[in-house]
């Protein structure tokens, strides 16, 4: 591939993933043009193109098709692929595509307003008594003269539309409009300038310059709301993006230098003050400082960050300076991977968007027949005027049935619920994944690092001889308050939780016995005395046997229900105690488990634990089922065995060892605190630490599928009933014949309902 190509991409299986931003497409018919087109590449896997991001994501064969390759199947068939350096530029240069795309039609829409009032109002000398005082003749030059540059310039874009349909022998939206608004002003303009041929026919010169001008405005309004939808679909991705500084301070032979951040390599050494954004993802050299990360991970407490402490780019320096080296940037960065993520969510489209995609494909010919056919009949049995009848039905037809609200009704609730997920911390990898969510009949959850916080606590003691609990905590702190170690880390917290103090000073002599324990000679009033803090055998060669012989069934007892680790502590010859540490449950754990239960979901633990360590933690989460002794690689087999037993499985995990089992599930959750791996091998990726996104995250799916549905039926329903109206069904039974003006608005409204519905995404809450 080449490296500088505009593609957005990951590499699966020997194939690379590219996501194309694709200029030109204005509906469903367009859509399924480019994926035919980039399907019938030599080397392309598959092809999926979304009309609302306006890309196309591509698996293909690196070594028998390349971008270049691609960009011409594009361009042989009308459109155009954007041109960016890199995945941060594509990113950028497409959220600044959208936004000029709206803010253009917007002008044009403005011109055309300013035009299509007066024609309006000089199409109604009826209604209106000055513009009746204007001769006929010159009203209608005055009104010919002004649709001019509504057809030109405010409608050039579908008359381009419909140029490039004709040259590749097909039809979309484009034909529709073209067709219609340029039938009006062609029978408009022969009656203004040869109002004698339709004397000789019998009928009245009359001109529908209004209608043209009418319909082109408001079709660009709803133009206008689906760039407006797109522009605003990409919002998180914007926001994402500018989290990160423009400029970086760089140190370059021990001074300062402001550079862009693209000036910006893995290795390089960069300086940030308090209040400033971290530039890049890195690692702390020099410095400590709180730092903010509630705008990448949601949480709202900073965080403290010293030497050796990973940092993330787009975060925020408080009170410190510090010195970082860069490890992670461009499109490696952890910012950029999010917004790819919400972008590849945005792309992809579930099944019953290719549904919609073929039924448009054939919609637009069927349109145009019909359209044929109610001006043929209305020309052979109509009234009279004949000639004025035939072309009302004609381009009335055509423009109440624009498929535009069909080509919108999947991706726009595709956007808004991805955007809305990601909003709440739900970062969807593609919208096949919602599917699967609405399909999931039993939830997994790994234990470790899932429903457990995955770090140590302090979850009892035992005490056994006459010393307080206080005490006893305090006395293994003394030993443990300079080692690194998780458990020593826990006992010193707990008693720093207390609010007791320890002193490294009132100790000496400390020594570590690897894989046993530590020692140290405490000195205090008493004179000094040997402290010893580890496994039951180390204390024993002190204490002796009897003494610790005694105590023995009773931490054991403790230990087992709580699948806790035990430190013995001793003082002298005497046994004081136990301290037991184990993972404990992460916040929020038992009530997301209570919610998942009551969207009729089975739950399940899973946990390498033994039997009665599974049970217990069973127990508090209240869970259905669990399978306990399950070694990393029997995760992948559980998993398997309850697909083959029928049910829709989604596994919730973290580690490097939960990946297979992510992978076969038919939904994969990984949490914030997992591996790269495991969030690779996910569907869907939680950015906070909180259980409660798993319940989030399937009722999101299926109110995303039921906007879905609605929206289909919407763009249907409009389609189906008001064809035949426009066709004039009614006119023998009322006289009531469609306007092509309503039929615009008609039309306009359809589109409106659409983008409006999947809006209802963006402003409930979504609960389990």
């Amino acid at each position: 591939m080449k490296s500088d190509s505009n593609i957005l991409g990951n590499e699966k299986k020997g194939r690379i993933k590219l996501t194309l931003p694709v200029q030109g497409m204005t509906c469903a018919s367009c859509v399924l043009r480019v994926e035919n087109a980039l399907k019938g590449v030599d080397g392309v896997d598959s092809a999926v193109v979304n009309l609302a991001t306006e890309s196309a994501t591509v698996e293909i064969e690196p070594e028998k098709v390349d971008v270049d390759t691609l960009r011409t199947a594009v361009e042989d068939v009308g459109y155009k692929i954007i041109d960016t350096a890199d995945e941060v530029d594509a990113l950028k240069a497409e959220a600044e595509a959208r936004e000029k795309e709206y803010r253009g039609l917007w002008r044009k829409f403005t011109v055309g307003v300013a035009l299509a009032v007066p024609i309006l109002v000089g199409s109604m000398p009826e209604v209106i008594p000055f513009v009746n005082a204007v001769p006929e003749r010159s009203r209608a030059f005055i009104l010919m003269l002004l649709t001019i540059p509504v057809m030109s310039y405010v409608g050039g874009r579908f008359f381009k539309g419909f140029w490039s349909a004709m040259k590749h022998k097909t039809a979309d939206m484009n034909t529709l409009v073209a067709v219609g608004t340029a039938s009006a002003f062609i029978y408009s303009t022969v009656a203004a300038i040869w109002p004698r041929v339709f004397a000789a026919a019998g009928s009245a010169p009359q001109t529908y310059f209004d209608t043209s001008a009418v319909i082109i405005v408001l079709v660009l309004l709803g133009k206008i709301l689906e760039a407006r939808a797109k522009w605003k679909s990409s919002e998180a991705v914007r926001k994402l993006m500018a989290l990160q500084p423009a400029v970086a301070r760089m140190l370059m032979d021990g001074a300062e230098v402001e550079l862009p951040l693209t000036a910006v390599q893995v290795g390089s050494v960069l300086r940030v003050r308090p209040g400033e954004r971290i530039p890049v993802d890195g690692k702390i050299l020099e410095g400590f400082s709180m730092v903010d990360e509630s705008m990448v991970t949601g949480e709202s407490i900073p965080v403290e960050r010293t030497v050796g402490s990973a940092v993330l780019g787009g975060t925020v320096c408080l009170d410190g300076v510090m010195t970082i080296k860069a490890e992670k940037i461009g499109k490696e960065s952890f910012i950029t991977r999010i917004a790819s993520l919400v972008e590849e969510a945005q792309t992809s489209k579930p099944p019953v968007q290719r549904l919609a995609d073929k039924v448009a494909s054939v919609f637009v010919p069927s349109v145009i027949v019909a359209a044929l056919v109610s001006a043929t009949l209305w020309a052979l049995l109509g009234p009279s005027p004949i000639l004025v009848h035939s072309l009302m039905a004609f381009v009335a037809v055509l423009i109440i049935a624009c498929p535009c609200a069909l080509g919108l009704a999947t991706p726009t609730a595709i956007m808004v619920g991805t955007g809305r997920g990601a909003e709440m911390g739900i970062l969807v990898r593609s919208s096949e994944s919602l599917e699967q969510a609405r399909k999931v009949t039993s939830v997994v959850f790994d234990k470790t690092g899932t429903v457990t916080a995955g770090e140590m606590r302090v979850v009892d003691t035992v005490l056994l001889d006459s010393v307080s609990e206080d005490a006893l905590l305090r006395l293994a702190a003394y030993a443990e308050v300079n080692s690194e170690h998780p458990i020593a880390k826990a006992i010193v917290d707990e008693v720093k939780h207390r609010g007791l103090t320890v002193s490294p000073s009132m100790s000496s002599a400390f020594r570590n016995y690897a894989g046993k324990g530590v020692e140290l000679n405490l000195r205090d009033s008493d004179g000094g005395s040997v402290v010893r803090v580890g496994k039951l055998e180390f204390v024993k060669e002190l204490t002796g046997s009897q003494s610790a012989d005694s105590a023995v069934g009773k931490v054991d007892l403790r230990t087992k229900e709580l699948a806790a680790t035990v430190l013995y502590v001793s003082r002298g010859e005497k046994l004081l105690g136990a301290i037991l540490v184990s993972d404990y449950l992460r916040d929020g754990a038992v009530e997301a488990i209570k919610q998942v239960k009551k969207l009729g979901l089975k739950v399940i633990l899973l946990t390498g634990d033994g039997e009665d360590a599974a049970k217990r933690i069973a127990g508090q989460i209240g869970v259905d089922k669990y399978f306990s002794n399950v070694l990393p690689d029997g995760k992948f087999d559980a998993i398997k065995k309850l697909q083959d037993s029928g049910e829709v499985v989604a596994f919730v995990g973290d580690g490097i060892n939960d990946a297979p089992a992510l992978a076969q599930a038919d939904l994969g959750i990984a949490m914030a605190t997992g591996t790269d791996i495991a969030a690779e091998a996910a569907d869907i990726t939680l950015v906070r630490n909180d259980l409660n996104l798993v319940p989030m995250s399937i009722n999101l799916s299926k109110r995303t599928l039921k906007i879905i549905k609605e929206n289909l039926f919407w763009a249907f329903f409009y389609n189906v009933f008001l064809i035949p109206l426009a066709a004039g069904a009614l006119y023998p039974l009322t006289g009531w014949q469609l306007n092509p003006m309503v039929a615009s608005v008609a039309m306009a409204l359809s589109s409106v309902s659409v983008v409006s519905n999947s809006l209802r995404l963006k402003k409930i809450k979504i609960k389990a």
